[in-house]
């Protein structure tokens, strides 16, 4: 007897969409304070993974880009700083 893949109920999201929603929001709260130019970018691929397997993730999107945003401008004024001294 061959075991059948898991199928999900009429309406119901696979749980792969629910973990990578978290993920994402997770991924976007932490790269905000910490390693935003690592940390955003994956909480952006996380996103976009969780709407292809239809569940919206605008937030950890939105968080993703802040973070990213706050860590490009870090990088930007340590550059600077290590350079105008």
């Amino acid at each position: 007897m061959s075991q059948q893949p898991y199928q999900n109920a009429p309406g119901q999201l696979p749980p792969e969409a629910g973990k990578a929603r978290t993920a994402s929001l997770v991924l976007g709260i932490i790269g905000i304070f910490f390693l935003g130019i690592v940390l955003g970018p994956l909480a952006i691929m996380q996103a976009n993974k969780a709407e292809r397997l239809g569940e919206r993730s605008s937030a950890g999107r939105v968080l993703g880009w802040i973070g990213t945003v706050f860590g490009v401008v870090a990088l930007v004024f340590g550059v600077l700083r290590i350079v105008l001294q």
